[in-house]
């Protein structure tokens, strides 16, 4: 992820263009990297079809892993460079409650279970690549807080499955560019990455 914001520092864009040009970058870095440790192994060949099956598995597992948790650090460093202080204006893998962990809490874990701290000033933050049914997971990660924001990637969503989220209060954050691939009838109800650190400027001590 360092390599990445060092050859896309991309500090004049906004925030969703910037999140997906790092991500691409580091995808080509990765590829790189995985096809100078793969190749030699396939092209060696295998003996039996246990093992090819074996080999494949272990590559797509590292690929899904690699992907779930590039977006929350990339998320992380976005917020940092948007002038959010961690520990102050957000937590990142805080604990809402016990076995309960979203990616994020704004402002902080200690406000959260600060009983006197008013619900109206809490966020919490999920990030998943692609939704499909895993979006559901997010539903019960922060009891205090009653709408639920999830950042994706996944390009578009069908019209039922975006009702059935919003009656669950998940409420979808998409960056600006990845829009178009929704449907015309719920993009207005979709929030940009940089509108959602809009509203949480709003949260700031000292805000009305």
């Amino acid at each position: 992820m360092r390599k990445t914001v060092e050859l896309r520092p991309e500090l004049g864009t906004p925030p969703d263009k910037r999140l997906l040009r790092r991500r691409e970058c580091e995808f080509e870095i990765f590829r790189s990297v995985e096809e100078a440790v793969e190749l030699p192994a396939i092209r060696a060949g295998f003996t039996e079809l246990r093992e090819f099956i074996s080999r494949a598995q272990a590559v797509l597992q590292r690929r899904k892993a690699r992907s779930g948790r590039s977006l929350e650090l990339h998320t992380r460093e976005i917020l940092i460079e948007e002038g959010f202080r961690e520990g102050a204006d957000f937590q990142h893998g805080p604990q809402s409650e016990p076995g309960k962990r979203p990616d994020f809490l704004f402002p902080s874990e200690a406000a959260y279970r600060d009983p006197a701290f008013p619900t109206t000033r809490l966020r919490m933050l999920a990030t998943k690549t692609t939704c499909r049914d895993r979006w559901r997971q997010v539903i019960n990660q922060a009891d205090r807080i009653s709408v639920k924001h999830l950042l994706t990637l996944q390009e578009g969503v069908s019209e039922a499955q975006f009702r059935e989220m919003t009656q669950a209060n998940v409420q979808l954050i998409v960056p600006e560019p990845l829009i178009e691939k929704f449907p015309a009838s719920i993009r207005t109800d979709i929030v940009t990455l940089e509108s959602f650190l809009g509203d949480l400027r709003l949260l700031a001590p000292g805000t009305p």
